[in-house]
C-alpha cells in the first residue's frame, strides 16, 4: 500500500509534467501530419495568402508579372553565368561554350536556351571559333562580359507545378561546371535551406549556449535544463496549433522556436532565482512574470498593424508561444524547478551586481544623450529598401553571381517593358519607333542596355517566332512585343526614377505599355517597410506604456520604466547607420523585438522596488537574473552569425544583441537613479552599512 500511495503522490506532485508530456506527444503527431513550408519571396508581399496562388495577390506589380507571364508563355526562366578559362575573343574559345550549351539543352527540364550562340544576328561577329568583342553591338553584350571571361545563358524550363525542385535538379546536374545559377527559384531554394537551418541548427546551438550561461548563473544543471526545456515545449505546442489550423511556415515564422528559446527561458530563470528569496514563490514572482510576458507579447503583437502577412503571423506565433511559456513556467516549471532547488546545495551567482550610484548613472545618461542626438542626425540618412542580393551574405553563391553581373556585365537587375498595339500589328514603320525607344532609354546612366533583336525588322521577327522558340522571349504575337531593360546598380536602387524615365519617353509614342519585373515586386515590399516600421514601433510603445500605467498605476513611474526601452529603440537606428544597414525586412522588426524583450527588465526592477523601496536591495534581488537573461539573449542571437548564407538573420542578431545590451545597462544603472531620485544618497549609506 505504501508503494501505491507513493506512486500516486509522485503522480500528483508532477501532474502538470505528466499532462505536458502527453500533450507533447500529441503536438509532435500534429506537426508531422500537417506541417507545410513555403519560402517564396512573395510571402513578404502585402495581401499575400499562405498556400494560395500568386495570382490572388492584389498588387499591380504582381498582376503585371502574371499578365506578362501568361502573354509570353513564361514558365520559369533561369540565368546561368559561365566563367570561361580564356577570353572568348581567343581562337577556339567558343568550343567549350558550345559544349556547355549542348549539355544544357539535353537536360530533362530544359525547353530552350538563349545565348550569344543562337541570338539573332550574333553569328556575324564570330570568327575562328571566337567572338569579335570590339565590334559586338550593345544588345549582344548582355550575353558576354566586357573582358570576355563570362558568358550568360538564359534558360527556359518546362515546369508543370513548382519550379523550385526543377531548378534544384538543374543546379545539381551542373555541379562541377564553372557556373553560378541565378533565378527567383534559386533564391527560394536558398531560403528553404536557411529555413531548415533556422528550425534545426540555430535552436540547438542557442539551447547549448544559453544552457551553459544559465548553468553558470544558477549553479544547477537541472534548473538550467528546465529553464530551456519549457520554451522548447512551448515552441512545439505553438507550431502544433499553427499547423493544426492550416498555417504555412515561411522564412520569418520559422524563427519562432529560436525567439521563444531566447525569450521564454527568462521566465523559468527568474522563477528559479526567486525560489531562494521567498517561500511562496508562485505568489511572489508570478505577477511580474505575467506582466513581463504580457508586455513582451504586446511588442510582438504590434506586428498585427503591419500589412505584410508574414509579419503578422510571426508576431502572433511568438505571442502565443510566450503565453504558453508563462503557463508552463508556473505549472511544469514550478514542479521541476522546485525539485532542482531541493537537489542543489548551491545558490545562484549574483555576478557581483549592485547599484553603482549617482555618478555612474549620470555619466551613462550624458553619453546616452550624445548618442541619441547622433541617432536623430543619422536617421534621415538611412536607406530604405532591399533587393534580392541583400538577403544573402558576401560568401553566398547568389551574392557572388549578382556581383559578377554588376562588375562584369555592368548591370544588376532587369525589368521588362511590354509594348502593345491597340489597332493592327507591328509593321516595318514601327522599327524606327522601337529604335528610338531603345536609343532614348540607353542615354540614361540607370540603364545598362536594352535587349531586343534589331538585326532584322520586327515584322520578320514576328513571322520567325512561329518556328524559332528563341524569339518567344521577345514576341508574344503580332500585336505584343517585349523589351528587356537591364539596369545599372544606380537604376536598380532608384526604380522609381527608372519608371519616370520610361513614362516620359513613352509620351512621344502611341503604344499601350506596361512595366514588369522582380524589382517592382521588391518595390511593393519596400514601400510597406517604412510605414510598417513606424506603425509597429508606435503601436508597441503605446501599448506597452498603457500596460505599465495599468500595472504600476503611476504615470511618472511608467515614464521612467519605459525610458530604457525608448532609448534603446532610438539607438537602434544609430547602430544601423554604424554598420551600414538599410531599413528593410530584417531591420524593420528589430525595434519592436527590442521593445518587447527589454521591457521585461524594467518590470522586474519596478515590481521589486515597489516592494522594497530600496534600489540597492532591488538590484541585488533581480539584477543577477536580468544579467543572466540579457547574456542569454545576446549570446543566443549571436549564434545566428555562425555559418549560413542569410544576411537578414545576421543583421537581426547584431541589432537585437546591441539593443538588449543597451537596455540592460540602462535598467541596472540609469533606471534605479530615476526611480529613487531623492532617496539614492540616503539609501546608499544604508546599503553600505548593511554590507558591513
Amino acid at each position: 500500500m505504501d508503494i501505491i500511495r507513493r506512486f500516486f503522490d509522485i503522480i500528483y506532485r508532477y501532474k502538470f509534467t505528466i499532462i505536458g508530456s502527453l500533450l507533447l506527444i500529441l503536438s509532435v503527431l500534429i506537426i508531422l501530419n500537417n506541417a507545410k513550408i513555403e519560402t517564396r519571396i512573395e510571402t513578404f508581399l502585402p495581401g499575400y495568402k499562405p498556400g494560395r496562388p500568386i495570382e490572388e495577390i492584389d498588387d499591380p506589380a504582381v498582376q503585371n508579372m502574371v499578365r506578362m507571364a501568361l502573354k509570353f508563355g513564361d514558365s520559369a526562366n533561369v540565368s546561368i553565368i559561365y566563367h570561361s578559362e580564356v577570353s572568348l575573343n581567343q581562337p577556339g574559345a567558343l568550343k567549350r561554350i558550345k559544349e556547355f550549351q549542348e549539355k544544357l539543352e539535353k537536360l530533362k527540364d530544359v525547353r530552350l536556351v538563349i545565348s550569344i550562340l543562337n541570338y539573332p544576328g550574333a553569328e556575324a561577329y564570330f570568327e575562328n571559333d571566337a567572338i569579335n568583342l570590339k565590334e559586338l553591338p550593345k544588345e549582344l553584350k548582355n550575353f558576354v562580359s566586357e573582358d570576355g571571361r563570362y558568358a550568360m545563358f538564359l534558360v527556359v524550363l518546362s515546369v508543370s507545378k513548382q519550379v523550385e525542385p526543377v531548378v534544384r535538379r538543374l543546379t545539381n546536374s551542373l555541379k562541377g561546371e564553372p557556373i553560378i545559377v541565378l533565378s527567383e527559384a534559386s533564391v527560394n531554394n536558398k531560403l528553404f535551406d536557411e529555413l531548415k537551418r533556422s528550425m534545426f541548427f540555430y535552436p540547438v546551438v542557442m539551447f547549448l549556449v544559453i544552457l551553459s550561461l544559465f548553468f553558470y548563473q544558477t549553479q544547477s544543471l537541472r534548473a538550467a535544463w528546465v529553464s530551456l526545456f519549457i520554451p522548447v515545449l512551448s515552441s512545439i505546442y505553438t507550431y502544433a496549433l499553427y499547423f493544426y489550423f492550416g498555417g504555412v511556415l515561411n522564412i520569418l515564422t520559422s524563427m519562432t522556436a529560436s525567439f521563444l528559446i531566447i525569450i521564454g527561458s527568462a521566465y523559468p530563470l527568474h522563477y528559479y532565482n526567486a525560489i531562494f528569496r521567498t517561500e511562496d514563490v508562485r505568489k511572489h514572482i508570478s505577477i511580474p512574470i505575467f506582466f513581463s510576458m504580457l508586455t513582451t507579447a504586446i511588442g510582438f503583437m504590434s506586428f498585427l498593424f503591419v500589412k505584410i502577412p508574414a509579419f503578422k503571423e510571426f508576431g502572433l506565433l511568438v505571442s502565443i508561444g510566450l503565453l504558453l511559456d508563462f503557463l508552463l513556467t508556473i505549472t511544469i516549471g514550478h514542479e521541476l524547478l522546485g525539485r532542482a532547488k531541493r537537489k542543489t546545495i548551491r545558490v545562484p551567482k549574483s555576478f557581483g551586481i549592485r547599484y553603482f550610484g549617482n555618478k555612474v548613472a549620470i555619466g551613462i545618461l550624458v553619453v546616452l544623450a550624445f548618442f541619441t542626438v547622433l541617432s536623430v542626425y543619422y536617421l534621415p540618412r538611412l536607406k530604405v529598401g532591399f533587393n534580392t542580393m541583400d538577403y544573402f551574405s558576401e560568401s553566398s553563391d547568389i551574392r557572388k553571381g549578382y556581383n559578377v553581373l554588376e562588375e562584369k556585365f555592368g548591370m544588376k537587375e532587369s525589368i521588362y517593358m511590354v509594348l502593345e498595339k491597340e489597332f493592327g500589328v507591328f509593321l516595318p514603320f514601327d522599327d524606327r519607333n522601337i529604335d528610338s525607344i531603345i536609343k532614348e532609354l540607353s542615354k540614361y546612366p540607370e540603364v545598362a542596355s536594352v535587349d531586343f533583336p534589331r538585326s532584322v525588322s520586327t515584322t520578320a521577327l514576328i513571322l520567325a517566332s512561329r518556328t524559332q522558340p528563341v524569339l518567344r522571349r521577345y514576341i508574344a504575337d503580332g500585336r505584343t512585343i517585349r523589351l528587356s531593360i537591364n539596369l545599372t546598380p544606380s537604376g536598380a536602387e532608384n526604380i522609381n526614377k527608372v519608371t519616370e524615365i520610361i513614362n516620359q519617353i513613352m509620351t512621344d509614342f502611341k503604344y499601350k505599355y506596361y512595366i514588369s519585373g522582380t524589382p517592382y515586386i521588391m518595390k511593393a515590399i519596400n514601400d510597406s517597410i517604412l510605414s510598417s516600421q513606424i506603425q509597429s514601433i508606435v503601436a508597441a510603445l503605446i501599448l506597452v506604456f498603457v500596460m505599465l500605467i495599468i500595472v504600476f498605476r503611476d504615470i511618472a513611474e511608467s515614464v521612467k520604466l519605459i525610458s530604457p526601452v525608448l532609448f534603446a529603440t532610438i539607438l537602434n537606428f544609430f547602430y544601423m547607420s554604424v554598420f551600414g544597414m538599410k531599413l528593410e525586412i530584417s531591420t524593420a522588426i528589430t525595434s519592436s523585438i527590442i521593445i518587447g524583450l527589454a521591457i521585461d527588465y524594467s518590470i522586474h526592477l519596478g515590481h521589486d522596488y515597489n516592494k522594497t523601496g530600496n534600489v540597492f536591495t532591488s538590484i541585488k534581488n533581480v539584477g543577477p537574473a536580468i544579467v543572466g537573461n540579457a547574456l542569454g539573449i545576446i549570446f543566443g542571437f549571436l549564434t545566428l552569425l555562425i555559418g549560413g548564407e542569410l544576411a537578414l538573420f545576421k543583421r537581426i542578431s547584431i541589432l537585437v544583441s546591441l539593443g538588449i545590451f543597451t537596455a540592460a545597462l540602462l535598467t541596472l544603472t540609469v533606471l534605479p537613479f530615476m526611480l529613487s531620485f531623492q532617496k539614492v544618497r540616503k539609501l546608499k549609506r544604508i546599503g553600505g552599512m548593511e554590507d558591513e
